[in-house]
């Protein structure tokens, strides 16, 4: 599996899906846990419904036979700590979780290239991203449940991460411009949730960077009636336009954007 294809959460992805029925994301015993030994070869491997205990038997029992592991709807789980005894692990991707309150001590995840972590209400903070070696793409935020936070970015300037996204509620200590510190040559940041000036002091302060952050709006299409209609979602403080009608109010708020970002990156030299 390639790098960004393991957060998809089609089970047919997937060499191997154990994913219950239940919307919360059911419960998965060790029973159904050792079915994996009739797929020696099978390394992607999506789960769903383990407590902590059954977290720890999956690792323990058959961790080391995956590249890929997709843990989807896993809310028990409160240590992830296991994680840090599989040095093959290449991709991670976790949905939906109540309970841990950290990350874990990735140093020996030698081959660690991609993480997402999606829908966490009790994790803050992301100090542990640094111990990763080889990690190149971290993305975190919410998915389906807004409300995540998380204290600061700070830890990313200690990272080996090139492209991060973040989707969340809040940055307790509003402190972004603390990227540009970074080796981090993608991001993706939500439009809506800086000031016009806040996002171009940002790209002023990263010149190169690719990603959403270098565009000051985002595109949502609602069907009402049958009738499609596309709205232009704008930094925060400014009323989104209408695609098709508003298309020179766009074009001056976009020429804007540019003014600032000129202005901003002469400022600092």
């Amino acid at each position: 599996m390639e790098l960004y294809g393991f957060e998809k959460s089609d089970p047919a992805l997937f060499d191997l899906a154990i994913v219950q029925k239940e919307a919360d994301g059911g419960r998965t015993d060790s029973a159904q846990i050792d079915r994996i030994q009739e797929r020696p070869e099978a390394e992607s491997l999506i789960v769903s419904g383990l407590d902590q205990k059954a977290f720890e038997y999956l690792i323990r029992r058959f961790g080391r036979q995956f590249k890929t592991i997709s843990f989807w709807k896993n809310k028990l789980v409160c240590d992830l700590s296991p994680l840090s005894g599989l040095p093959e692990l290449q991709y991670v991707h976790f949905f939906f979780n109540q309970r841990a309150p950290d990350l874990w001590d990735m140093r020996d995840n030698v081959c660690l290239r991609g993480l997402t972590v999606c829908d966490f209400t009790k994790l803050h903070s992301i100090a542990r991203v640094a111990s990763a070696p080889a990690l190149e793409y971290f993305s975190i935020g919410d998915r389906v449940w807004p409300g995540m936070e998380i204290e600061s970015l700070r830890p990313l300037t200690r990272s080996s991460v090139s492209h991060f996204a973040w989707w969340g509620k809040r940055v307790l200590d509003r402190d972004y411009l603390c990227l540009a510190q970074s080796g981090i040559r993608e991001l993706d940041l939500p439009a809506g949730g800086f000031r016009l000036e806040e996002l171009a002091r940002l790209n002023a302060k990263m010149p190169g960077v690719r990603g959403t952050v270098t565009r000051p709006y985002s595109e949502s299409t609602v069907i009402r009636q049958g009738e499609e209609t596309t709205w232009y979602l704008l930094c925060k403080g400014r009323k989104r336009l209408l695609k098709g009608r508003d298309e020179e109010k766009l074009k001056a708020y976009l020429e804007e954007f540019d003014r600032l970002v000129k202005r901003y990156r002469s400022e600092t030299g």
